[in-house]
């Protein structure tokens, strides 16, 4: 009988429970956001299982990672910081050597990564120094720099927002500099780029010597540069008759040698220019005498009147030596009348003066509006670096003057009808119609343009009181400010003809600014 038992004992593993094993789900899809889920393993009663996790680490199990029988097994998977989806395989095994473990691949969703940085750029001063600025997302991100003068504090992978401390290093250059903060970040798209700009400092380059005076004769000159080792530098000149021999680019210290023609005209200036920096060179002459202001040559340019000037008002200089033997006219520049014309200058109070035209014995300027509240102003012309005798002139608030069609400041005056053909003999204005009167010396206007801002949609009214007669019958105003599309100075007062005038070919007209009238002797066509 034991002997049986014995046998019976032994032949107990052949009739074991075969275990066979099954999963649900057998693969998962998960959202970026945080999940928790569970895996139904079915087997038999007596078969052993294990789970384990491989490919990663970002899924867990919260429960029990083996069991007997029938089970659950419980996972975390947390919510994702990339726009990358990613998997793991959790794989459920037996100890038995004749069951195939079962996988189950485990797919998260990537996230939609926004970046967000505040403020999106910065500034640094030529000495160096640091910034911040805040990086908002819910991803990883790693900063990194794009520039050799910049460096961030902690160019670690980052896994949600934070702060991204920079530094930047002095700039030993004239010249600023611009580098950029690149968030690399695990999204497709383009990578927000944070940019910090450094300005330069004159401070960073030295020449010496600054300048040279010269004579008339043919030469040669030398000057250094004296700057950052890795400062890259560019020079030219701005005149034609100062030519560079040798130096005109450079990185670090360095020289420029150059070569001026003779001069035979006037005494003249140019510049060599380095970044913002100039060498200059004044080279005298044995041409031309300096330009003189005639004796009572300053005057109205509407009827050269010359008691006195007003601010903004148009004028006539007579003299010699003033500008080129041929008529030269207005520039713009930057949508401002130019204060230097071929050559010339005209100083009041030593403020350069917008040019209308340039001649030799004749310059037209607009006064600078500066002059206002004095009593005399001090009037120079430069031309071609030599200078003028000085003439005070008297200051008005107002020195009105009416422009004529042949411009000597008698006769018919520069007058539109309205509908906007020029007045004459022939083509004369109706009684009760608007008339636009050309004139200048109005004074001080509301808002107050810059001197040689050219008049547009923002009309500068006359801050003074403004009258019209036309034959000796007062002429209501309906306007009296600039002339719109012309140089600050220009001045447009447009009146309606009164219906009591009697019709003539040459009716008086008169203008009152202020506490000045403008001369007799300019007329108006009335029909």
């Amino acid at each position: 009988m034991k002997l049986l038992l014995a046998m019976l004992a032994l032949s107990v593993p052949l009739f074991a429970q075969t275990c066979t094993y099954s999963v649900s789900p057998t693969s998962i899809s998960l959202p970026a956001t945080t999940t928790y889920g569970s895996i139904a393993v079915s087997t038999g009663d007596t078969c052993r299982w294990a789970v384990t996790i491989s490919g990663g680490s970002w899924l867990t199990f919260t429960g029990p990672t083996q069991g007997t029988g029938n089970g659950t097994v419980s996972y975390a998977a947390p919510a994702s910081n990339t726009a990358q989806q990613r998997t793991a395989t959790i794989t459920l095994t037996d100890s038995s050597p004749l069951v195939k473990p079962i996988s189950i691949t485990v797919t998260q969703a990537g996230a939609t990564c926004n970046y967000n940085l505040n403020p999106t750029s910065g500034t640094i001063a030529a000495t160096g120094g640091t910034g911040q600025f805040q990086v908002t997302t819910g991803c990883i991100w790693q900063a990194a720099v794009s520039g050799a003068f910049l460096s961030v504090q902690d160019p670690s992978l980052q896994l949600t927002g934070g702060t991204v401390t920079y530094t930047a290093t002095a700039n030993t250059c004239v010249a600023g500099r611009t580098g950029a903060i690149v968030i690399n970040t695990s999204s497709s798209g383009i990578a927000p780029v944070f940019t910090v700009t450094q300005s330069g400092s004159p401070s960073n380059m030295i020449l010496n010597p600054t300048g040279a005076n010269a004579g008339p004769a043919a030469g040669d000159g030398r000057f250094t540069i004296t700057t950052g080792p890795t400062c890259g530098w560019t020079a030219f000149s701005d005149v034609t008759w100062m030519q560079i021999t040798a130096g005109a680019s450079g990185s670090g210290n360095g020289a420029v040698s150059y070569h001026l023609l003779a001069n035979s005209t006037a005494p003249r200036t140019g510049s060599i220019h380095i970044g913002n920096l100039a060498f200059t060179v004044t080279q005298a002459s044995s041409g031309p005498p300096a330009p003189t202001i005639s004796s009572n040559g300053i005057g109205s340019a509407a009827n050269y009147r010359t008691d006195a000037v007003s601010p903004g008002e148009i004028v006539s200089i007579f003299g010699a030596n003033m500008g080129p033997s041929q008529l030269v006219t207005l520039q713009l520049s930057g949508g401002y009348v130019t204060t230097s014309l071929s050559g010339t200058q005209v100083l009041f109070d030593g403020v350069p003066a917008p040019i209308i035209f340039t001649l030799d014995k004749q310059v037209s300027v607009v006064v600078p509006y500066g002059v206002a509240g004095k009593s005399t102003t001090q009037v120079q012309v430069v031309y071609n670096g030599q200078t003028s005798n000085t003439v005070a002139v008297p200051v008005q608030a107002s020195h009105p003057a009416i422009f004529t069609l042949d411009t000597t400041g008698l006769g018919p005056g520069a007058i539109l009808n309205q509908d906007n053909s020029v007045n004459s003999s022939i083509n004369g204005a109706a009684r009760g119609s608007v008339v636009s009167i050309y004139a200048t010396g109005g004074g001080t206007t509301a808002p107050l343009l810059a001197d040689g801002a050219v008049t547009g949609s923002n009309l500068p009214l006359l801050t003074q009181p403004v009258s019209v007669t036309i034959g000796g019958i007062d002429a209501p105003v309906t306007y009296s400010g600039g002339a719109p599309g012309s140089v600050a100075g220009l001045t447009q007062i447009n009146a309606t003809v009164p219906g009591g005038v009697a019709p003539g070919i040459a009716v008086p007209v008169v203008i009152r600014i202020g506490n000045y009238s403008s001369t007799a002797g300019v007329t108006l066509s009335v029909r």
